[in-house]
């Protein structure tokens, strides 16, 4: 069995869990709960936020890559992939 390559399937529902809503989430939750007691943390976490959220869209909406999208095909896919393979065996 081989994992499922997102690459290969269209992002057909526009609600699907994508990084963008993990951006906002931690944007809200850095600026919600931490920015009041620590300014400068909570201020990193909700930039981080936009960043990640601002990744989702520009990779949605353009064809170029992303640098999270980079760091999905260059580095944690091919972990994955090695994982599965040493399972197989």
């Amino acid at each position: 069995m081989r994992l499922f390559d997102p690459e290969k399937e269209p992002d057909g529902d526009a609600l699907a869990p994508h990084h963008f809503y993990v951006g906002v989430a931690l944007s809200l939750f850095g600026f919600a709960s931490i920015w009041p007691y620590y300014p400068a943390t909570g201020a990193g976490f909700a930039f981080i936020g936009l960043l990640v959220a601002l990744d989702d869209v520009i990779e949605h909406m353009t064809p170029y890559p992303t640098p999270l999208d980079q760091v999905w095909k260059r580095i944690v896919y091919p972990i994955v992939e090695k994982i599965e393979a040493q399972t197989r065996s």
